[in-house]
């Protein structure tokens, strides 16, 4: 999947959708849709972990056969956004203060404008540093431990070593903190430190400047090349859609939303 930034302008408009698209599925007489299980790559694990998607069909295990080896390539888990998006979200707060205040010389009606926009900012207002895991993070990647080990018991009788159970991890703190999450989850049970028998592990990196598996889109120079030649036609691709939601939010709510 080719993901891309979208300019500043069509990031603050698309945020606003974000958010009023939560409304607008509450509103619904459908209220099984909810956005929040609908963010691709960043749905949260928690979000989906339950849902049950037809399309997929576990392998069965034969009858008389035993798995032996287990990759898995887990994103991290849910985290504070970063300096650069906190500050995204103090423009996108900025924005939302200019569409009240143009509802408010338009004399809309109250019941027009979303109760819960009159007073809505970023949840991280002033906040100095961010992208760390939180808590909810550290929960997602624990539990995902547990589910494997539960899921795949065989795999987990062996006494542990670094070269039987090796865990690696993106050299940026969120990944490394969500690795860690895992392991905890992962071999709980089967230590000796603490209520909880937990053991220690080893967790290791590669350095973020050569690291061609886990962080290729950092240091190929050509996928980055490729990346940004095809930005101009993401970019397109996406602009009927906002455009055609745009058109629905603006009819609904009468705001002007500009682009």
């Amino acid at each position: 999947m080719l993901l891309t930034r979208l300019p500043d302008k069509m990031t603050l408009a698309a945020a606003v959708l974000l958010l009023l698209l939560t409304l607008v599925s509450n509103s619904r007489a459908d209220r099984d849709f909810d956005v929040r299980h609908r963010l691709s790559t960043v749905t949260r694990y928690s979000a989906v972990k339950d849902i049950v998607d037809n399309s997929f069909q576990p392998t069965d295990i034969p009858v008389g056969c035993t798995p032996i080896h287990l990759n898995l390539v887990a994103r991290h888990g849910t985290r504070s956004p970063t300096k650069k998006r906190m500050r995204e979200l103090e423009k996108l707060a900025s924005h939302i203060k200019e569409l009240l205040k143009d509802a408010k010389e338009k004399n809309l009606s109250p019941q027009k404008v979303p109760a819960w926009l009159l007073k809505w900012e970023s949840p991280w207002k002033g906040k100095l540093r961010g992208g760390e895991l939180d808590t909810k993070g550290e929960e997602e990647l624990y539990q995902l431990g547990i589910r494997v080990r539960e899921r795949f018991p065989d795999l987990f009788n062996e006494e542990y070593h670094p070269d039987v159970y090796p865990i690696k991890t993106t050299q940026v703190p969120w990944a490394s903190a969500s690795a860690v999450a895992f392991g905890m989850g992962l071999f709980s049970g089967n230590g000796s430190l603490g209520l909880a028998r937990h053991r220690a592990f080893a967790v290791t990196s590669e350095s973020r400047a050569s690291d061609i598996t886990l962080r290729f889109f950092d240091c190929c120079q050509t996928y980055k090349d490729f990346r940004k030649s095809h930005e101009p036609a993401v970019v397109k691709l996406k602009e009927p859609i906002i455009a055609e939601i745009t058109s629905a939010l603006a009819k609904r709510y009468e705001f002007n939303f500009t682009r």
